[in-house]
């Protein structure tokens, strides 16, 4: 289960895992969700984009959430934090876990049904990286705010 915590203001939010993060994609994606919606301009979460393609950023948010929660549980202990950051018409989304292996791209083997999803990533964000610290990493990706 998702805790929210003190952000460093109203365009940070953070999320804290318990022992559970190993099963943490589904909440995680519905924390990313209640961001999107609280976004200035979001109306509400409906979905619509007006007209300038927010619905497909938002889209890409929440696919490049699962893909950076789905590794940390696949190839690590868990979640143990979210955070969501928006700054400079970039939304970033960070996943933190315990493990201290550095996320390396797997080769392309198109038609294979898993090992994509730094590559999703790569190709979604405008940027993406693996901040290191002692006992773990925080695995983040920067993508055009919706």
């Amino acid at each position: 289960m998702a805790t929210m915590g003190p952000g460093d203001g109203e365009n940070h939010w953070h999320f804290r895992f318990g022992p559970g993060g190993v099963r943490s994609v589904g909440p995680g994606l519905g924390c990313v969700r209640d961001v999107l919606a609280a976004l200035p301009g979001a109306g509400g979460g409906d979905g619509g984009d007006g007209g300038d393609g927010a619905s497909r950023r938002r889209d890409d948010v929440l696919l490049v959430a699962c893909e950076l929660l789905a590794n940390a549980c696949d190839h690590a202990p868990g979640v143990t934090c979210l955070d969501v950051d928006l700054a400079d018409g970039h939304l970033t989304v960070a996943v933190t876990d315990g493990a201290l292996t550095r996320p390396v791209p797997a080769p392309w083997r198109p038609g294979q049904p898993h090992g994509h999803g730094l590559h999703v990533v790569e190709r979604i964000s405008t940027r993406w990286g693996v901040s290191p610290f002692p006992g773990g990493k925080t695995v983040w990706a920067a993508l055009p705010a919706p």
